[in-house]
């Protein structure tokens, strides 16, 4: 069906199926320069392709509502249990003396506390929760493969290209998303760890550091799951490589971090002010959007000095044959 414009229109049938005549994405908006000042029009133009990838990456990690919802403790059996370590001593004291200064002191030490005590449903709630680790890197495979056409301005087909990406990295998005969680908890824990234990110097550097490492690693983010569906590398070439692009694209990946980090104080704030809200935007759009600033900070510094290259030494070699000859043998450095 086309409309008044003569443009075919996106309907569902094409977010499940791969048609060379429809491709959401595709406009003269997509052969804007990927710069600051066309990031806005560019975001809002595939907005509902963002929130679609919102969607799946929350419908992917599935395991991650169990694992919460096991940390919740709702499933727990709780019993009271004392606050104070002298409250049994306290409590049989006044079996015997009961005046004023006892009763002060179990005023003081008799407060109840909650102890909660993992169940067997608890347990379950765990173990579909740990297919996370499965999940997480083949969801960041998918998710950043469609978003990463958008950026490219590419045909986007949602669902076939959500799975082609997984096909196809299968094994490498299985151990980086396990590597990418380890770190991602390591990172959390010491950040933790040393904010409650500032008070020597060595404490308080070492949190600072922490701090430093999580953002380096947050930038380095932007690029590994990018390189990992663009190229045939080994996962320390991808790491390395994401570690050199954190530098070199410093402009773009400061701006990049920025507008995630206004993007999550925005969320934190309307949780406060405005709870209905708060909780909404990460549903909607939230993943979707940070995503979606990540590739279009990472993607065309990838391109000037990995792919472009590379294209421009293969586009040389072509002239060097004659058009009747068999088409070139291409390596597998990019996909």
């Amino acid at each position: 069906m086309a409309n008044h414009n003569g443009k075919k229109k996106y309907t569902l049938y094409d977010l499940f199926h791969k048609n060379p005549l429809s491709g959401k994405g595709v406009s003269k908006n997509d052969k804007l320069p990927r710069n600051f000042k066309n990031f806005f029009k560019l975001s809002w133009w595939h907005i509902s392709t963002i929130v679609t990838v919102n969607l799946l990456f929350l419908v992917g990690n599935f395991p991650l509502f169990f694992l919460g919802f096991g940390f919740s403790g709702f499933l727990n059996e709780t019993v009271p249990s004392p606050t104070s370590s002298i409250y049994t001593v306290l409590f049989g004291t006044m079996q015997d003396v009961a005046d004023p200064v006892s009763a002060a002191l179990y005023g003081l030490h008799g407060s109840q506390g909650v102890l909660s005590a993992i169940t067997a449903p608890t347990i379950v709630m765990y173990a579909i929760g740990a297919l996370l680790i499965f999940t997480f890197g083949l969801t960041n495979i998918g998710t950043t493969y469609i978003l990463r056409n958008l950026v490219k301005g590419d045909p986007v087909f949602v669902w076939h290209d959500f799975w082609y990406a997984i096909r196809r990295n299968l094994k490498q998005g299985i151990i980086m998303g396990i590597i990418d969680l380890f770190i991602m908890v390591m990172i959390v824990y010491d950040v933790a760890f040393f904010y409650f234990n500032m008070g020597a110097y060595v404490g308080s550097m070492m949190f600072f550091a922490a701090i430093l490492l999580g953002v380096l690693y947050f930038i380095m983010r932007f690029y590994i799951y990018n390189l990992i569906i663009t190229f045939d590398l080994s996962l320390p070439k991808i790491i390395k490589n994401a570690f050199i692009f954190s530098a070199i694209g410093l402009k773009r990946n400061i701006l990049a971090l920025l507008g995630i980090l206004m993007l999550v104080l925005l969320d934190y704030y309307f949780l406060i002010v405005l709870m209905p809200l708060g909780i909404m935007l990460p549903i909607i759009v939230l993943y979707g959007y940070c995503a979606y600033i990540a590739s279009y900070a990472a993607w065309p510094k990838i391109k000037q000095i990995m792919v472009d290259p590379y294209v421009s030494a293969n586009n040389a070699d072509d002239e060097e044959h004659n058009e009747d000859e068999e088409e070139p043998i291409f390596t597998d450095d990019v996909k």
